[in-house]
């Protein structure tokens, strides 16, 4: 049915004219009926538009595949396909850009109205209609539309420079991986996992040999996580491995890295760590804690808790009168050591892993037996649909010298 309304019914602009603005762009007008598209194409021509046509919806979606038109005017019953199902899959094509839909129509009611929104129309133009009213919802429309495309194209800028910065992270932690790592040894018994709250781990587990054929552990937990948190990782790992390798004791192992994160690292940044060694004779644990939860050590008889005595590493200039703890172990006893992103994870109601069931699981651990496997499958329970935000990192030592020399082959 022809629906255009004759010239005179269209009303009067009732200000001067607003000069044809050239090269809006491309409009598609979508209409059954050669004289409702003749109107509008000669009303948009005057605003600066070129136009096309398509006089059924099945060809409108065939000359926006073409053609990609920067604004579409839709009429709502036609043959062959209606303007709905056309607007819906002219939408689905146009993906991530935003072409707007306005559609021409003189039905009022407002369940076809709301089927227009919902099949995804931008916009209304009720015949019979003013230029002064299309120029108004032709603004509006073009605002929107220069506003989305603005944003489309700052979100891919975004998404590039993420990708190039992913993309330098990963390669810097494969040579951050690589530089530490590598000078660790492989030693199958000693159970680790290592969870990131980021691409970098700010968890750092450093193994090296001494001359006497003990083993030495460090295990530092920078503040933060992420790459932030181990600018500082490399010249650690460098002097603890050259000072293990020829011989240092444990307190100018623990200097010497404290002296260079204070004078690397600015005043809010520090390394809580655990140094543990293990003679060659394997009778004799010493240990250091600096700002880390409590270490377990199981016995044969006792569950031991190896608290922290001195604070994190890099805070002050000085080690503040540096001790090393040492006791007697057996080959059957084992020790666990864990950052504090392990204690301090959430579950869903906001309970800490430290406040649930973690002090009864160490309770009930069975001597000279490997905790880890139910440690973290507990904690993965306790995690269940919660994003954590900090580094984990678990370290379970079986402390039998012998066992760990034969695993790596030394």
């Amino acid at each position: 049915m022809n629906l255009a309304p004759p010239a005179s019914m269209i009303a009067p602009v009732s200000c001067d004219p607003i000069a044809p603005m050239a090269g809006r762009g491309l409009a598609l007008i979508v209409d059954d009926e050669a004289s409702n598209r003749r109107l509008l194409g000669a009303m948009l021509a005057k605003e600066g538009f070129r136009t096309i046509e398509a006089c059924n919806g099945r060809e409108a979606v065939e000359r926006f595949e073409r053609e990609r038109p920067d604004i579409i005017f839709m009429d709502l019953l036609m043959p062959e396909m209606d303007g709905l199902e056309a607007t819906r899959q002219i939408k689905q094509r146009a993906g991530e850009d935003f072409v707007p839909v306005i559609f021409i129509t003189a039905l009022t009611d407002e369940q076809c109205l709301l089927r227009c929104i919902e099949a995804g129309g931008d916009d209304f133009l009720a015949k019979p209609f003013s230029l002064t009213r299309l120029k108004a919802r032709v603004l509006a429309m073009e605002r929107v539309r220069d506003l989305q495309r603005a944003l489309a194209a700052k979100q891919r800028l975004l998404e590039t420079f993420f990708d190039h910065d992913q993309e330098e992270k990963r390669l810097a932690e494969r040579i951050w991986g690589q530089a530490i790592k590598r000078y660790n040894p492989h030693i199958p018994a000693i159970a680790l996992v290592e969870r990131p709250a980021a691409l970098f781990n700010g968890d750092l587990i450093l193994m090296g040999w001494l001359p006497d054929r003990g083993l030495r552990v460090l295990f530092g937990d920078f503040t933060g996580h992420g790459l932030a948190a181990t600018v500082c990782a490399l010249p650690v790992a460098d002097a603890f491995h050259a000072m293990t390798a020829k011989g240092f004791d444990d307190l100018a192992l623990l200097t010497e890295i404290n002296h260079k994160l204070y004078h690397l690292l600015p005043t809010e940044r520090f390394m809580a760590a655990y140094l543990v060694s293990i003679s060659g004779r394997g009778d004799t644990l010493c240990w250091w804690n600096s700002g880390m939860p409590a270490a377990q050590l199981r016995t044969a008889t006792d569950l031991i808790e190896l608290h922290s005595h001195q604070l994190p590493l890099g805070i002050l200039p000085k080690l503040q009168d540096p001790v090393m703890q040492c006791m007697g172990i057996s080959a059957d006893d084992r020790l666990l050591l864990m950052s504090d992103g392990l204690l301090e994870a959430l579950d869903r109601q906001g309970r800490m892993f430290g406040e649930a069931g973690l002090h009864d699981l160490l309770q009930r651990w069975p001597p000279g037996t490997p905790i880890l496997p139910e440690l973290m499958r507990r904690f993965d329970a306790h995690c269940a649909g919660t994003a954590q935000t900090d580094d984990v990192a678990v370290v379970e030592i079986p402390l039998n010298i012998g066992l760990l020399h034969r695993q790596s082959g030394t």
